[in-house]
C-alpha cells in the first residue's frame, strides 16, 4: 500500500482530533503510512465574518472536499456537525467514528452557572442554534458573536469581553481543556446539540474502493445509525444549519430515540418533537414531518428573511 494523504483543517482542535482518529486507523492498519495535509478552508480565511453569511458550517469542509475530488488527498477527517447533508455525488462518508460527548458546555469566567449568571450577562456564540436556546432559557442575556479557535475564544472571555461562551464539550475533551476551564455541561433538555455533534466522519471518493473498504472497518455502528437519523431530520427540512436547528438521537430500549428542535433566533419560539424508531432515515423524516406540521418551515423562512435584511444593511 502506498502512503495515504489525509486532509484536515489546520486549527489546533482539527489537527488534534485528526491525529486521534489516525491513531485508531493505524491500530487497524499499522503497515500503512499516512501523511497529514493541512488545508485552509473558507471558514478559516474569513474568520471574522458572520458564519451564516459565508455558508454556515459547510464553509469548513468545501475546500477539503475539493481536494478530495481533485485526488490531492485520499480521505478527509471532519467534525460531522460541519458537514452539510448535500455531499457531492463523487464523495461519501465512509466512516462515522464513536461519538464523544454530544452536548454543549457553558464556559464561565467565574464559578457560576446558566441559572445564576448576572442579569444581562454577555454570552459569546456565533451559533443561531445556541443563541435561540440560550435566549429561551434566559431572555435577558446579551448574545454576542464570537469566532476563532477555542483558545482564542477562551482568552477573549478571560479578558472580560464576555461573561461566558458556549463551546462543544467534545472539543474541550479532545484538547483536555475540560479539566482546566470552569464549565457547566448543558444537557440536551436545556440545549439540543448540533446535528452530528461530538462525532468524527471520514470522507473519501466513492471510486476509491480500497480506501473506502479500509475506513468502513472503523465505523461505530450505533453512532452511525444515530447521526443518520439526525441528518435525515435536517435534510427533510433544509439541509443546512443556517437557522436555529438541533437534534439528538441515541439508543434507547432496543430502538433509537430522536428529538429535533427548530426555533426562532430570538428564542421566543422553540419547537421540539421526540419519536422512536429503528430505521434512522424514516425516524428522521418522521420527526421533521411532525415539526413541519407545527410550523417549522415558516420559522426557517422568517430566519432566512431576517438574515437577508441583516446582510443587506
Amino acid at each position: 500500500m502506498k502512503k495515504l494523504k489525509v486532509g484536515t483543517r489546520g486549527s489546533k482542535l482539527a489537527t488534534t482530533q485528526t491525529k486521534q482518529a489516525l491513531a485508531v486507523f493505524q491500530s487497524y492498519f499499522p503497515d500503512v503510512e499516512v501523511e497529514l495535509i493541512k488545508i485552509k478552508t473558507k471558514g478559516d480565511h474569513l474568520a471574522t465574518h458572520n458564519l451564516q453569511s459565508i455558508g454556515g458550517q459547510g464553509c469548513f469542509v468545501r475546500e477539503l472536499e475539493y481536494q478530495l475530488r481533485a485526488g490531492n488527498i485520499d480521505f478527509a477527517i471532519h467534525s460531522l456537525k460541519d458537514i452539510p447533508t448535500d455531499i457531492h455525488e463523487d464523495l461519501t462518508l465512509a466512516c462515522v467514528m464513536e461519538r464523544h460527548s454530544p452536548t454543549d458546555a457553558l464556559v464561565i469566567r467565574e464559578h457560576r452557572s446558566l441559572a445564576n449568571l448576572p442579569k444581562n450577562a454577555v454570552v459569546g456564540t456565533s451559533s443561531l442554534r445556541r443563541k435561540a436556546q440560550l435566549l429561551n432559557a434566559r431572555p435577558d442575556f446579551d448574545i454576542q458573536p464570537i469566532r476563532g479557535n477555542i483558545d482564542t475564544r477562551i482568552r477573549k472571555m478571560n479578558e472580560g469581553q464576555y461573561d461566558a461562551i458556549v463551546l462543544a464539550l467534545a472539543g474541550l475533551e479532545r484538547l483536555s481543556l475540560d479539566q482546566t476551564v470552569y464549565h457547566q455541561e448543558l444537557s440536551p433538555e436545556i440545549m439540543l446539540p448540533a446535528i452530528g455533534q461530538g462525532a468524527l466522519a471520514l470522507e473519501c471518493r466513492k471510486d476509491n474502493k480500497e480506501v473506502l473498504h479500509m475506513l468502513k472497518k472503523m465505523e461505530h455502528l450505533p453512532t452511525a445509525i444515530a447521526v443518520n437519523a439526525e441528518r435525515a431530520f435536517l435534510n427533510s427540512l433544509d439541509g443546512s444549519c443556517t437557522f436555529p436547528v438541533g437534534a439528538y438521537c441515541f439508543p434507547k430500549d432496543g430502538t433509537y430515540e430522536l428529538t429535533g428542535m427548530i426555533g426562532s433566533e430570538n428564542g421566543q419560539i422553540i419547537l421540539k418533537e421526540t419519536m422512536q424508531g429503528n430505521d434512522p432515515v424514516i425516524l428522521g423524516k418522521s420527526v421533521a414531518a411532525k415539526m413541519i406540521q407545527q410550523g417549522a418551515i415558516m420559522l426557517i423562512e422568517e430566519c432566512r428573511n431576517d438574515q437577508k435584511e441583516t446582510f443587506i444593511h
